[in-house]
């Protein structure tokens, strides 16, 4: 019975690990060491008490759910997913606004640094609406994250930058 049941949970589990064995491994595996959740910092590096994300694992490790400000009473509350695609990973972003962006995950030059950029969108209401096009995260050790959004308006990629600042809650 424990030889089953051990074979059931390799059976799986394997999917889901063999997602970090591509050449994508680098950029999954950067990604999925972000599970936990993480507050914003104020203006000046101080740790608040909001969560500005969440991330968990699920689908066996093939998968990666980002909550930003989950439970946000304002109805704020988005999800980002971060899947491998063959030798590349991809994130949906499931905006406030209702659109779902879709960009793509790169690693840079630099190791601390992940870009994401856009690829495509569903349920964007006119081609002039604003979404979400494209971020960059920088990584400050295992416990500290940058993340830098951009957005489209009209076509065009937009000069306003949100930055959000989190610690990882321990």
């Amino acid at each position: 019975m424990r030889n089953g049941l051990l074979i059931a949970v390799v059976f799986f589990l394997a999917p889901g690990l063999a997602v970090f064995a591509g050449e994508d491994s680098g950029v999954m595996e950067k990604l999925a060491a972000l599970e936990g959740d993480w507050v914003l910092l104020d203006e000046d590096g101080r740790e608040t008490d909001v969560v500005g994300s969440s991330f968990r694992l699920t689908a066996g490790g093939s998968a990666l759910v980002e909550t930003m400000f989950p439970g946000s009473p304002d109805g704020h509350e988005m999800v980002n997913m971060y899947h491998a695609d063959g030798d590349r990973v991809l994130m949906t972003h499931y905006c406030a606004a209702g659109n779902q962006p879709r960009l793509v995950v790169n690693a840079t030059d630099d190791e601390n640094r992940l870009e994401l950029r856009f690829e495509s969108i569903t349920n964007l209401a006119s081609p002039e609406s604003k979404y979400m096009s494209q971020a960059d995260y920088v990584f400050h050790g295992d416990d500290r994250l940058t993340t830098r959004w951009r957005s489209m308006t009209d076509g065009k990629l937009t000069e306003e930058t949100t930055t959000m600042e989190l610690k990882r809650r321990k």
